[in-house]
């Protein structure tokens, strides 16, 4: 899990850039090092009194194709400043926890949040109340472009597994 820049840039050098496949031309091996930006992420472990934390993610680019991806751990959201985590608690709590509230979001985002996540799980998996946490993240994160309504499609940005 990424709770902090270090971590982030450990996370980073332990990718191997050669065994990546490139999701937009399917070349393996073929990346390189692309310069990074910065990104703010609500983390999910508020013991250490940071609740946001601010990561410059990597970018990399198929040599192959000149497509560009972001490193990204599997407890990052795609396109949004949250975890996944962090909008699973979102959607299985109520809105008045301590978990919640302890971040410092906003009722109305938390609300807006929970009711967009809510109508995609229903609409694709009716029965996500019953998944296991791991398969719901799995299925959800291959579906985010719908669920945050990008422009892009979520198969252009690479996501690592970084747990199992």
């Amino acid at each position: 899990m990424i709770l902090n820049e270090n971590d982030y840039q450990a996370f980073v050098a332990s990718i191997d850039l050669l065994s990546l496949h490139c999701p937009v031309c399917g070349v393996v091996g073929l990346f390189i090092l692309y310069g990074h930006y910065k990104r703010f992420v609500i983390i999910d472990d508020i013991s250490s009194g940071e609740c946001k934390i601010q990561i410059p993610v990597q970018r990399i680019q198929c040599t192959q194709c000149r497509s560009t991806h972001s490193l990204l751990p599997t407890n990052f959201v795609p396109y949004t400043q949250f975890t996944y985590l962090f909008i699973y608690y979102i959607v299985t709590l109520d809105e008045n926890d301590d978990l919640i509230t302890s971040f410092d979001v906003a009722l109305q985002t938390v609300r807006k949040i929970k009711a967009r996540v809510i109508a995609f799980w229903d609409s694709l998996f009716p029965d996500w109340r019953d998944f296991k946490q791991n398969d719901l993240k799995i299925e959800s994160l291959k579906r985010h472009n719908i669920l945050f309504g990008s422009t892009r499609s979520y198969c252009k940005l690479f996501v690592l597994p970084t747990e199992l």
